[in-house]
């Protein structure tokens, strides 16, 4: 071959090349640096917020990130991915897990009364604050549709916790709060309400059948050790796992709340303290049924009521919410003090996210956690042959 001939052969060559088709492009490349940025530009426009971390497992692209954005407290240190924080009413869903574990031991009986397992003070306490306790059923507490009053939602209960903020509340002193504080929502299994005053009957139902401290049933009963979920405790109730990481302040508009005793939300309703990883991990293995030992038993969870669905979009289960986000249906729950977890069983999608800040006007919770989920689940859809 003469070097002319080779010259012209390797220029075909080169054109040829040009025109191969290119590697798809990751669809998941890019998302870190876009999460951080949505992270970065949520934090920005909430300035009550000392800082906000996010979590997210998508499997499917290869996908588990945490980042973080601010300070462990207002002036404090950088706020580290794995900080710990107050998980409030998320609680609630261990919760419903322990109780239906119990169920599927023949322990407990969804359909029956709440007073078979409940302390006679208490039992004597409800029938005081005029309802039925053989009225109402486990099931009930579960859906938040046994009519009680919701001690929480008393106008007298924030001033009275943020007023004595070293106060240790007792849950007997909580349910006379609710008997004393407001009429029943409605007839048993009327309507839904949501109500932590079930959760702390749900907390003493815990022990009363086990014989065990709530904190203690809850974590032998989900297999926390065994899962590896270790930096997940009742806050006072246990001893601080070693290895934890520091707790965040979390913020009640500008007041840090961090001094305020646990007690105020601590037996059934809320008191759990974990981090963003464990709250993912705990979401993803529930609503995939592996916490149970019976396929059917999640499904009974995740289940929402008629009477939920004509009040809160999606409706709620047993201790759990159902959201549609981007025509995906997730599962998960959300805390007073800015944490929210959701988990999509179809697409195997994981957000977990802490706020750090109380109800606010603005939404921010809310808000980075949808951005945050949209944006992973068009990547897992994008990355479907």
């Amino acid at each position: 071959m003469t070097w002319r001939s080779m010259r012209w052969a390797v220029m075909m060559l080169a054109a040829a090349g040009c025109g191969a088709p290119k590697p798809a492009a990751d669809p998941g490349a890019e998302l870190p640096a876009r999460l951080q940025a949505l992270l970065d530009t949520t934090f920005a426009h909430v300035p009550k917020s000392p800082g906000m971390i996010l979590r997210i497992e998508a499997p499917s692209i290869g996908l588990a990130w945490s980042g973080a954005v601010g300070k462990v407290m207002k002036g404090g240190e950088p706020l580290k991915t794995d900080n710990t924080v107050r998980m409030a009413s998320n609680t609630k869903t261990y919760v419903a897990a322990a109780v239906l574990r119990l169920v599927e031991d023949g322990k407990v009986g969804l359909d029956s009364s709440m007073a078979k397992y409940l302390l006679p003070a208490s039992v004597d306490r409800i029938r005081k604050g005029g309802y039925d306790p053989n009225a109402i059923t486990v099931r009930m507490l579960l859906h938040h549709t046994s009519g009680l009053f919701d001690y929480a939602m008393a106008p007298q209960y924030g001033p009275a916790a943020l007023g004595r903020p070293t106060h240790r509340w007792t849950r007997v002193e909580q349910l006379a709060f609710a008997m004393d504080s407001g009429k029943a929502y409605g007839k048993p299994d009327e309507v839904y309400h949501y109500s932590d005053t079930g959760y702390i009957l749900l907390g003493e139902l815990l022990e009363t059948v086990t014989h065990v401290p709530m904190q203690k049933a809850v974590s032998d009963l989900l297999g926390f050790d065994a899962h590896g979920i270790k930096y997940t405790y009742f806050e006072t109730l246990d001893s601080v796992p070693p290895g934890t990481p520091a707790r965040t302040h979390q913020y009640y508009d500008t007041t840090d709340t961090y001094g305020l005793s646990a007690s105020h939300d601590l037996y059934g309703g809320g008191g759990l303290v974990s981090n963003v990883e464990n709250m993912a991990k705990f979401y993803r293995l529930l609503v995939r049924g592996e916490l149970f030992h019976q396929q059917g038993t999640v499904d009974t969870m995740i289940l929402t009521t008629a009477q939920s669905e004509k009040d809160r979009p999606g409706g709620y289960g047993m201790g759990i919410g159902r959201a549609i986000v981007d025509s995906v249906t997730c599962y998960g729950h959300s805390g007073f003090w800015g944490t929210s977890v959701r988990h999509c069983p179809s697409v195997d999608v994981t957000v977990a996210t802490a706020v750090n800040l109380g109800p606010d006007p603005t939404n921010p919770l809310t808000k980075l956690t949808q951005q945050a989920l949209v944006m992973v689940l068009d990547a897992v859809k994008a990355k479907k042959p």
